[in-house]
């Protein structure tokens, strides 16, 4: 009698991940990361392209100067995905395949 190592390695990511989901950083933290990253590859240190903006009811949003700005983000998403806990990825993956 054994045990299924990869159903136990995925169960206890996926309760990591309904942890991590109660924090409501969470999202802030991946979006903080993927716009860091958009700029590093727009090569947008200055903010003038990529902005990541907090509005009064504590919503992010992007803003985007240009076409190519909106790729950087989409490339960034890609380069992030699969390492942000399930909820998060649900979102930008709605983000990612809307564009």
């Amino acid at each position: 009698m054994g045990a299924d190592v990869k159903g136990l390695v995925d169960i206890q990511k996926h309760l990591r991940d309904l942890a991590s989901n109660a924090d409501p950083n969470t999202f802030d933290k991946w979006a903080n990361r993927v716009g860091t990253t958009a700029k590093e590859i727009c090569n947008d240190p200055g903010c003038k392209r990529i902005k990541l903006i907090k509005d009064e009811y504590g919503k992010l949003k992007f803003q985007f100067a240009d076409k190519e700005a909106v790729d950087c983000v989409i490339q960034a998403i890609k380069t992030h995905l699969n390492s942000m806990p399930r909820t998060q990825q649900v979102i930008f993956k709605r983000i990612y395949y809307r564009t």
